[in-house]
Order: C-alpha cells, then sequence, then structure tokens
C-alpha cells in the first residue's frame, strides 16, 4: 500500500465553490419533476443516453432515475459510474466535472439518484445501504454492462465510497476499479452513534427519523439506515481481510470535517488487494475545488491503465 500526501504548492490560489445548501429530504413532487422523465430503460435498450432516465428497480419499490452519456463508436470501453454523497442529488460540482471529463476522452458516464433522493421516487425513511447497493448492482448491471466487455469504475463520494468498496467486496465480476473520494463506510456506527446527543437518541427511538448537524450540513437519518447498515461494516477485521481485489484509489482531505482522514488508511488496510493508494490533501469533506477534481480524473485514469494490465495478464486476455 502506498500512501501519498498531495498538498497544494499555491493554496491561495484553489478557488472554494460557493457553501452549498444543507442537504433536504427528498423533494421529489410528482408532477413538475416527474415530468422530465424522457425514457424507460432495460437491457433492450441500454445504450439509451440522456437525462432523468428511469430504471424499473428489481424490488419494484421505486423507479431508479438516472442520467447517462454512453461513448460513441470506438469510444473507450470503459464506463465511469458515480455515486454521490448521502442525501445528495446526481446533479452537483463533481459529477458535472465527471461527467464533461468522460464525454472529452470517449469514456461512457452513468450517475443515479439514490432511493428517497433528488428525483428518485421513494421515502428517505425506507432507505438504507441494502437498497442503495441492490439499486447501484442493477444500474451496474444494465446501464453500465460489465457483461459487454467494459471496464467499469466506480467513483463513490462520501457513503458513495462505502456502497463502492461493498460492491467490489460482494459482486467483484462488475467492478473493475474503485475511487474514493472521502468516502466513510462504517460512519453510523463509529461516528455517528458515537456523538449522537441524548435527545436524538430518543428521536430516532421514538420516529424513526431525525434531521442531524453533522460538520457542515444537516442529514436527515434514519433509524433503518443504522440498523441496516451493521450488515454491511467494512472496517472491523484483520488487516488485509477484506476481499477486494480491483485497484482502489482512496482520496481524503485532510481538513474534512466530517470523516477523519484515518478511515481512508484503515479501509486500505483492511483491502486485501496490493493495488490501493490514500492520497491526501488540505480538502474538506466534499473535495469539490479545481484541484480535487484534477486529483479525481488522475485517480480514475490511474484505475483504468492498472486494470488493463490486469487484463493483460489474464490467461483469457488475448
Amino acid at each position: 500500500m502506498r500512501v501519498l500526501a498531495l498538498v497544494p504548492a499555491f493554496a491561495g490560489a484553489l478557488q472554494r465553490m460557493a457553501p452549498r445548501a444543507a442537504p433536504a429530504r427528498s423533494v421529489s413532487s410528482p408532477t413538475a419533476l416527474r415530468s422530465a422523465v424522457v425514457s424507460a430503460v432495460d437491457r433492450t435498450n441500454w445504450e439509451t443516453s440522456g437525462r432523468d432516465l428511469i430504471l424499473k428497480s428489481t424490488d419494484g419499490t421505486s423507479d431508479i432515475v438516472f442520467d447517462a452519456e454512453h461513448a460513441p463508436a470506438g469510444g473507450d470501453p470503459a464506463a465511469i459510474v458515480f455515486l454521490p454523497s448521502l442525501a445528495l442529488p446526481k446533479v452537483n460540482a463533481m459529477s458535472s466535472s465527471l461527467r464533461t471529463w468522460c464525454r472529452k476522452n470517449k469514456y461512457s458516464f452513468v450517475v443515479a439518484d439514490y432511493h428517497g433522493v433528488g428525483r428518485s421516487k421513494g421515502n428517505i425513511e425506507e432507505a438504507c445501504l441494502s437498497k442503495w447497493l441492490a439499486d447501484t448492482k442493477q444500474l451496474i448491471e444494465t446501464v453500465a454492462s460489465p457483461n459487454d466487455h467494459r471496464r467499469v469504475v466506480l467513483v463513490g463520494a462520501g457513503v458513495g465510497g462505502w456502497i463502492a468498496v461493498r460492491l467490489a467486496q460482494t459482486d467483484p465480476e462488475l467492478v473493475g476499479g474503485v475511487v474514493g473520494l472521502a468516502a466513510d463506510p462504517d460512519f453510523t456506527e463509529d461516528l455517528l452513534l458515537k456523538r449522537l446527543k441524548p435527545d436524538a437518541h430518543r428521536s430516532l427511538s421514538a420516529q424513526g427519523m431525525e434531521l442531524i448537524k453533522w460538520g457542515d450540513c444537516s442529514y436527515p437519518i434514519s433509524r433503518k439506515l443504522i440498523e441496516d447498515a451493521r450488515d454491511h461494516l467494512l472496517l472491523k477485521g484483520p488487516d488485509g481481510g477484506l476481499d477486494v481485489q480491483c485497484p482502489v484509489r482512496l482520496l481524503h482531505g485532510l481538513e474534512d470535517e466530517e470523516v477523519p482522514y484515518t478511515t481512508a488508511v484503515r479501509l486500505a488496510n483492511r483491502i486485501k488487494t496490493e493495488d490501493v493508494t490514500v492520497s491526501l490533501s488540505k480538502s474538506g469533506h466534499y473535495m469539490d475545488d479545481i484541484d480535487d477534481f484534477k486529483r479525481t480524473r488522475l485517480a480514475i485514469q490511474d484505475c483504468l491503465e492498472s486494470i488493463f494490465v490486469l487484463d493483460l495478464r489474464s490467461p483469457s486476455s488475448g
């Protein structure tokens, strides 16, 4: 495992974006938002590109609303799937940056709203790791389409990093590489429950949901999310005990106000593959300035090159 400390040489030149509004509960509205949906996608038309496309979830409880831009004929057979932070919509600064970069480099790009967030249907109080994992797996299988000989890199921010690594563990055939941006595996147990005030604990027990201030934002946290997450914890256990074999690049900010950078180091130690790096910078949790975008693109490119080398070494290649 390599640990790289990447600190910008000209900190004064960093352009911080405008303060972000706190994430809110799902704002899906039956008329205004759903009117933007243009197409339902399945395995018969998975190469459809567009905004606010619909994928019916396999459990029948919701629609997965996503954006996809597929590479043109002759483009690189790689798909970049972006998994946003907790309670944040699919359209944000990082996803917009990645969308533009993928278009320029002729990679496919896919991003979706989680169940209960943004345009996706569903009650945020019913959202949990198991649901997000199932929906993301379906999205990868149907739209990113690794079975069509495509290299799939999952780029996960915050809880998206947790989902990405968990999928790389449970469904390694779907995931070619992982880039984690301030990934927060086990935050429900290791961070949240240990810091909750007594009144928040009581509210969670009585009502099943509480809007909790964390760092610079407030998040809707449900009892179901906390209880379900216990089935997907990643950090407990011996070094090398987390069976993830694909290349993993973990980027984290030394000034992260929500998740300590030591989480990235702990996760890297748990991952089995030797092809894992931790890159530290003087960034906050959302890693949303120009230098963060650049570091993310370099990490994705590094993953793709590592996947290519692994393919060459495979007995079935060539």
